[in-house]
């Protein structure tokens, strides 16, 4: 888990740090609701990294070239590669290190998840809702087909709320209608159901585990505020896009009070106003009032800003798989590479060839695998142009085996020998058995 945790950091940081910075310049030139949808680009973006794509496991070279190859020339050969015994106290250490940083990330995410969930379930213990069937703010919600969504009351609160998963709950104060006028009773009521409409709870419970996942990250903290924000942002935009002036003035009151009136909220929940509350931004009101004066303007200019943008989207999100079809098409040139890899019959072994280093890391999680190279000798005997034809597992033993391999050096020929191919097996010992041959092969005698 660590691992992979430590192999994501990267690519988050730069997503975030990415986000971070062009959602303030970008919602001056886009409606909110798109640059809201643009924070899908991280976890997409954090699946597309982990997915095992096709080029993880073979170059250019198909496996009826390279067999095709190894018939031909009669080369494939293969050494076995084990640990040395000069990284055990190495090893000994980082196993040290590993088992802290795994248990510090472990006791991050345990207090973290489980401080939420017992402030969600006090939370919702202490609201003593009372379920209501009827009423005008029922009918509301049942004209906005959101007949799922349960209607309760409480006096715990000053402004209506979103809570639960499975079973959502939209819950009013008891005073709701005598703090707010009916037209802001009715924005607000519509506010809510555009997070339940959205599914905003689901949503905010996956940024939650992100987080969660993440804690240690001071980024992820920022980008989750960030979020949530723009998550608002996002609802005030659908509330208000065809109303009329005097309904914006009446939400921006309604918005004014609900900050002066409202309490602290849990963290994982919806209200009207919880943003401003739970990050402690007092100018988030105030950046939200100027977002909705600024809604009425120039509308024309960004639909078509806001089409450009999806697509762009769009495009950023699938062009990772744009490397799939461009890996399909260059097997188009490799028929006419096939005939001259097999004119080369060159029989070369190695001279002097340096023991590739077994991995730490693959020590430690006790990963073997194999690792097939192709490659050219020069006519001096020196070798060229080295490159990974297929790895089991991907990544793991690859630059191990190219850094050795550049250093071999062959029998000098007079001539240049193209394609050779090699295969080096990294096993933890003499016990394990033997990887198969990641190609079919023909047995070379040694």
């Amino acid at each position: 888990m660590i691992s992979a945790l430590v192999n994501s950091l990267l690519p988050l940081t730069v997503l975030l740090s990415l986000m971070l910075l062009i959602r303030q310049p970008l919602r001056k030139s886009m409606d909110a609701n798109t640059v809201y949808n643009l924070w899908l680009i991280i976890p997409l973006s954090l699946v597309l990294y982990f997915l095992p794509l096709p080029w993880q496991n073979l170059s250019w070279l198909s496996i009826s070239e390279l067999t095709a190859i190894e018939s031909q020339n009669s080369l494939m050969q293969r050494y076995l590669v084990t640990p040395s015994q000069s990284i055990s106290q190495q090893l000994s250490i980082d196993n040290l290190l590993g088992l802290w940083l795994s248990s510090t990330w472990a006791l991050g995410f345990t207090l973290l998840i489980s401080y939420w969930s017992v402030t969600q379930y006090n939370y919702r213990k202490a609201l003593k809702l009372t379920l209501l069937t009827g009423g005008k703010h029922q009918q509301q919600i049942s004209e906005s087909n959101a007949n799922k969504l349960l209607l309760a009351q409480s006096s715990h609160i000053h402004s209506p709320i979103l809570i639960g998963l499975f079973k959502q709950v939209l819950v009013i104060p008891e005073d709701f209608e005598t703090l707010y006028t009916t037209e802001q009773q009715q924005l607000i009521i519509s506010h809510e159901m555009c997070h339940f409409s959205q599914h905003h709870m689901w949503t905010n419970q996956l940024a939650l585990m992100l987080l969660a996942l993440f804690w240690f990250n001071p980024l992820a903290w920022r980008a989750y505020a960030a979020f949530r924000q723009d998550q608002e942002h996002s609802c005030d935009q659908v509330v208000l896009t065809r109303k009329h002036t005097q309904s914006r003035i009446q939400y921006c009151k309604a918005l004014v009070l609900a900050a002066e009136t409202a309490p602290p909220n849990a963290f994982t929940l919806l209200s009207f106003m919880n943003s401003f509350k739970q990050n402690g931004e007092q100018h988030f009101m105030f950046n939200r009032i100027e977002q909705i004066k600024q809604m009425s303007k120039a509308f024309s200019t960004k639909s078509t800003i806001t089409k450009v943008a999806k697509i762009s989207l769009v495009t950023l999100v699938s062009s990772s798989l744009l490397a799939g079809v461009s890996y399909a098409g260059s097997q188009v040139m490799q028929d006419k590479k096939v005939e001259a890899h097999k004119k080369e019959q060159v029989h070369a072994y190695p001279m002097h060839r340096i023991e590739p280093k077994y991995p730490v890391a693959a020590v430690k999680a006790g990963t073997e695998g194999s690792v097939v190279l192709k490659f050219d000798v020069e006519a001096d005997g020196s070798v060229s142009h080295v490159e990974v034809v297929n790895a089991k597992p991907a990544y793991v033993f690859d630059k191990s085996a190219v850094t050795a391999l550049k250093q071999w050096s062959y029998q000098e020929t007079g001539k240049v020998s193209k394609n050779l191919l090699v295969q080096l097996d990294y096993l933890m010992g003499p016990s394990s058995k033997k990887p198969e041959s990641l190609i079919e092969r023909i047995e070379v005698s040694q």
